[in-house]
């Protein structure tokens, strides 16, 4: 009889260790973030539908889950070095607002590629009144 307690006790006690904390699935922003998360190089690049991938050569963006960046031949203002993020979702986009506050819209995002879009108005007393426009970025992955 005693057997038979301590065999029924070891079973109770097996099934409640075993009923642990799932865990929590990821939210669509922390999917996003991961699939984000990763180094980009500039595959394409246009202002206002024309061609100005020869203004960023080289140009790639890291992404972190933590929630930073940096850059490799950062183009400022439009790409800067580096910095945070957050991500918010805006219609069916989600947007990526740079902590220097550009916000940098997510048109399209798989394993291998993004395409970020984002409008830029230079400041009146800026020497390179040319960047002003709605420019278009496609990445692809390391």
């Amino acid at each position: 009889m005693k057997n038979i307690q301590r065999i029924y006790l070891l079973l109770i006690l097996g099934i409640l260790a075993s009923c642990g904390d799932d865990p929590k699935p990821l939210t669509e922003e922390e999917k996003q973030i991961q699939m984000l998360a990763k180094t980009w190089n500039i595959s394409a690049a246009s202002v206002d539908g024309l061609d100005v991938e020869e203004w960023f050569p080289g140009l790639q963006v890291s992404f972190t889950e933590s929630k930073s960046f940096t850059v490799t031949n950062a183009v400022p203002p439009i790409w800067i070095t580096a910095g945070t993020f957050e991500l918010q979702k805006s219609g069916s986009n989600y947007v990526i607002q740079r902590s220097d506050g550009v916000d940098l819209v997510i048109t399209a995002l798989s394993d291998t590629s993004v395409s970020i879009s984002m409008t830029y108005v230079a400041d009146d007393n800026a020497r390179i009144a040319g960047i002003t426009g709605s420019y278009t970025f496609i990445f692809s992955a390391d």
